[in-house]
């Protein structure tokens, strides 16, 4: 009966959380290797509002695996919020120049297509 109680304190909380605002969750939560890591990492922060963290785990995911178009889109995704639409529109055409999978290149296609309507 504790345990129940418990349990049912601590999902109110979550219930709330959900009807007030979406919960985006990563699309790299479920990789175990180093980049999917470092990828989680630089989402979570970028979604929390926290550059600089995203920037530092982004660079390192560069450092591990400079040729893939993840890294690359993310750090796209940074600088847009961040205003830097040039930076923003040449790392994602670098991103599509290293031949993701054709959900990233969806993605990739649609944020090139934001940053045009933004000019």
């Amino acid at each position: 009966m504790a345990a129940t109680m418990i349990l049912t304190g601590c999902s109110t909380p979550v219930l709330m959380q959900q009807e007030n605002q979406p919960i985006t969750s990563s699309p790299y939560g479920q990789r175990q290797d180093a980049l999917g890591t470092l990828l989680n990492q630089a989402w979570k922060a970028r979604e929390a509002g926290r550059p600089d963290e995203a920037e530092s785990a982004l660079g390192r995911a560069m450092r591990i695996s400079p040729t893939a178009p993840e890294v690359y889109y993310q750090l796209a995704l940074l600088r847009q919020d961040q205003g830097r639409l040039e930076q923003s529109r040449q790392l994602a055409e670098r991103a599509l120049s290293m031949g993701p999978g054709f959900m990233l290149e969806r993605e990739i296609n649609h944020l090139l297509r934001t940053l045009l309507k933004s000019k």
